[in-house]
């Protein structure tokens, strides 16, 4: 399946090549698309694809001085901390020539004090707001002790913000509203499964490993007080809400499986919490969920119908290949190949309609996110552009 899935590979970058992106962001402009050439090109050697993202990144710093940036705030999603994830992940791996400590200080201060506002604020969003700075700081080569200062006191106040109930510890998230009101999300893409696998990132290098254990735990207690019985009679296969209103009696959960929202979220927080506090009862749990999640397949069952890696094919193939890696079950590599193929065979139809025109840049909803999935797939490298996303 590996020559098929480079043959799709060749029709995505082909698209890639004739875009022309419209902003410098991370997850839907130059940013992103420099990301992806610079690990094409680490597989391929050709010196062609490292040139063109030279080029896009002398764009973006060129564009970070004009009258109408095309970068704005602190966020992972649209602004510095997407900027300096990708610069210096590239430069960690040798792909980028780049003085990150004399090039990025004052970044990294506007990012710190920012950060600080969005926490204050309650901005605790991944992609949106502070929490996207602190997985930035966590990956940043550390040459400095400013570094390290500014994820310590990051991270301290994100856990000191956390909300504490009996049932354990959520965070607001001032960007998750519905209809105006409160309400509490569960997600990696934007609320608690997030928040809580960006201070285990954090944890190793880290002066407050204490605080974040102590939260950590009361945020994976309160994701299992708020666990459903599933009821497969019904067609209902989620184990965990996506969101709930404060104090709701009732919660439910759609049946929506992807990278954004669903159990897998979950079953990667236990996995990573499970290894790093030593809780078998975790481990076992996670193997559970997860495994029943692998029946999971078609889309009644997953809600799952394009090939986008947001909430589509080629995000659950990416996250079984990360859940294979942390437990190395072969019912995870086995979901992997059966998405990889789903993920294919949708191309098929998606690129015969166009369904991607005006998304090429997008890595969440659009081609760049497809084709870092399909390009891990057909090269024996490992790669790591998936951290970005928390996997």
């Amino acid at each position: 399946m590996q020559q098929i899935a480079q043959k799709q590979l060749d029709r995505l970058n082909a698209l890639l090549e004739s875009h022309v992106s419209s902003n410098d962001t991370f997850l839907k402009g130059r940013l992103g698309l420099i990301y992806y050439y610079f690990h094409l090109y680490k597989v391929t050697e050709k010196a062609a694809l490292k040139h063109k993202a030279e080029d896009l990144l002398q764009q973006v710093f060129s564009n970070i001085n004009s009258t109408i940036p095309t970068l704005i705030g602190a966020a992972l999603s649209t602004g510095g901390a997407g900027l300096g994830f990708a610069v210096n992940s590239m430069y960690r791996q040798g792909l980028l020539e780049f003085e990150v400590d004399n090039e990025f200080e004052r970044l990294d201060e506007y990012l710190f004090k920012t950060a600080c506002d969005l926490i204050s604020e309650d901005n605790t969003d991944f992609l949106h707001g502070a929490l996207g700075v602190i997985h930035y700081f966590t990956e940043r080569q550390r040459t400095t002790p400013q570094v390290a200062c500014y994820l310590d006191t990051l991270v301290e106040k994100v856990c000191l913000n956390a909300v504490q109930e009996d049932a354990g510890c959520w965070f607001r998230n001032t960007l998750m509203r519905v209809d105006g009101e409160e309400v509490i999300n569960f997600s990696m893409s934007h609320g608690l499964c997030g928040i809580l696998l960006v201070l285990l990132n954090a944890y190793d290098t880290s002066a407050h490993r204490e605080l974040i254990q102590k939260t950590v735990n009361g945020g994976i207690q309160f994701i299992l007080k708020h666990k459903i019985d599933v009821d497969f009679s019904r067609n209902e296969y989620s184990f965990f809400p996506f969101m709930m209103k404060r104090g709701a009696s009732e919660i439910s959960a759609p049946n929506r499986m992807g990278w954004c929202y669903g159990d897998l979220n979950e079953v990667l927080l236990f996995y990573r919490a499970g290894k790093r506090f030593n809780d078998d009862s975790l481990l076992r749990l996670a193997d559970l969920i997860g495994m029943q999640s692998m029946m999971r397949r078609d889309e009644c069952a997953t809600m799952v119908s394009t090939s986008c890696f947001c909430h589509g094919t080629a995000g659950l193939a990416q996250f079984c290949k990360t859940l294979y890696e942390e437990r190395g079950l072969e019912i995870y590599r086995e979901g992997y190949e059966c998405w990889i193929e789903k993920t294919i065979l949708l191309l098929d139809e998606e690129l015969e309609k166009d369904a991607y025109a005006g998304k090429e840049g997008d890595m969440l909803e659009g081609v760049v996110g497809i084709a870092f999935t399909l390009l891990s797939y057909v090269t024996d490298m490992t790669l790591r552009w998936n951290k970005a996303l928390l996997l």
